[in-house]
């Protein structure tokens, strides 16, 4: 079973704050609510970096699937109409010494430590990051 669900996105920090609930909400509503708390932390993670970096619009999706050996696993995507970014350049970051712990690349950090595994492609219409949690 695979449902769908896109949430509106409006720019402004309550928008931001009705998103996140409505993700609470869905989640919930599928029977995957003890996924509701990353997931909300990783949309706002990901929204966040989609209007610092993206351009207009910005949509998002989760999709809950199911796991080839049993369970769910709920996909979150965030897209935006940009170029994207070069993913294996920003973990590379992680890794360096130098690196710090500024605000550049700290919310792709928190996405990579809450999510099964994660990613992003990228295509004429524009840019998607994508997180399955488990």
């Amino acid at each position: 079973m695979n449902d769908t669900y896109e949430p509106v996105v409006r720019g402004s920090a309550y928008a931001a704050h009705a998103v996140r609930r409505e993700v609470r909400d869905r989640l919930t509503s599928w029977g995957t609510g003890a996924l509701a708390g990353d997931a909300e932390l990783v949309v706002a993670e990901l929204l966040a970096n989609a209007e610092r970096h993206g351009r207009p619009p910005v949509r998002i999706a989760l999709t809950l699937g199911q796991r080839p050996r049993g369970g769910c696993v709920v996909r979150v995507e965030v897209s935006d109409a940009g170029a994207g970014f070069d993913v294996g350049r920003v973990r590379a970051r992680w890794r360096h010494p130098a690196f710090g712990w500024g605000e550049d690349g700290r919310g792709l950090f928190l996405v990579d430590a809450l999510s099964a595994r994660w990613g992003d492609r990228s295509g004429p219409g524009g840019h998607t990051v994508w997180a399955d949690l488990c």
